[in-house]
């Protein structure tokens, strides 16, 4: 990874893109033409016969193509891992770049990440929240969603792109990220045990203010976003995980509800080495590190000492 900024240039980059992501919401910016990419063999491209439900919320759906694969290299500093497992060649920080907005990020940064495509989708869940759902609630359009929690930083990277157009990038898409904290709790929710696995309601009304580790970027006009966050922590019942939920900026139609997941071993190795989660990386059940079964969608991830990336390159049909 290059040569990290100065937090107070950070900090001011990502307050200016921030500020743009609001505007471009608002109308103010207009969005030009995307500039198109490729899909290679293994990008899950248009055309492929689904089996299963598919669509936003409707579980893993039956697919003949499953995640992409990475091409394997070695990493002499830093433990990567693609979408299988396997060792890869990774971002490391995106080529240095800060995660303030997708306009700072180079799209080659993509070319070894892992893709899923739309086939590749998973239940919402139940602590999703929208950034309409509350009127003068805290504006979730944000690229840095910790929130003062401590915890492993992490950043992603997504790419947003058209399967049914050659994969080209899809601009000014609304992509919401959410995921627990390092202890394994939701924000905007109370009564959580994150030793029991959750049994309530899927549908939820919000408890509280609390709005850390969710936010939501708009794709720019190379269909990307990035987020700076924190690493999750596990909890009972569930393979750690992240939410993803995109659609067309002022539509409600989905161009895709998933979650992304993690290698087991990769996981398990963070935990054990980053001291934010050292009290609880004792005994965790296979069950919290496990990914599902099937064809999930898991990005290519990179760790070095507190510092974890991924990128993934998200395949979606939009009607």
């Amino acid at each position: 990874m290059g040569e990290r900024k100065g937090a107070a240039a950070r900090d001011l980059l990502g307050w200016v893109l921030d500020r743009r992501q609001i505007l471009i919401k608002l109308g103010a910016f207009a969005v030009t033409a995307p500039a198109i990419v490729s899909c290679g063999e293994d990008d899950g491209a248009a055309g492929n016969d689904t089996s299963g439900s598919g669509g936003a919320g409707g579980g893993f759906g039956g697919t003949s193509t499953g995640t992409a694969s990475s091409t394997s290299a070695a990493s002499t500093s830093s433990t990567t891992v693609g979408a299988g497992g396997e060792d890869v060649a990774g971002v490391g920080g995106a080529g240095g770049a800060d995660v303030a907005g997708g306009d700072s990020l180079d799209p080659s940064i993509f070319d070894d990440a892992a893709s899923c495509s739309m086939t590749t989708t998973d239940i919402e869940g139940p602590f999703f929240l929208d950034d309409n759902e509350i009127p003068n609630d805290i504006n979730l359009f944000r690229s840095d969603i910790r929130d003062g929690h401590p915890g492993c930083e992490f950043r992603l990277y997504f790419r947003l792109l058209d399967g049914r157009n050659g994969c080209e990038p899809i601009p000014d898409a609304e992509v919401y990220i959410w995921h627990c904290d390092a202890e394994g709790y939701y924000s905007g929710f109370d009564n959580q045990d994150p030793s029991t696995p959750y049994s309530g309601p899927i549908e939820r009304t919000p408890d509280n203010l609390d709005r850390f580790c969710r936010g939501v970027q708009l794709s720019d006009r190379n269909g990307i976003v990035g987020f700076t966050s924190l690493w999750p922590g596990w909890y009972a019942g569930r393979p750690v995980h992240v939410h993803l939920v995109a659609r067309i900026n002022g539509s409600t139609t989905r161009l895709i509800t998933t979650q992304l997941y993690f290698d087991a071993e990769f996981s398990a190795k963070v935990y054990a080495s980053e001291p934010e989660y050292a009290a609880r990386s004792t005994n965790i059940p296979a069950s919290s590190l496990n990914p599902p079964r099937g064809n999930p969608a898991m990005p290519t991830m990179k760790h070095t000492p507190g510092l974890i990336t991924a990128t993934l390159n998200v395949i979606v049909n939009p009607a």
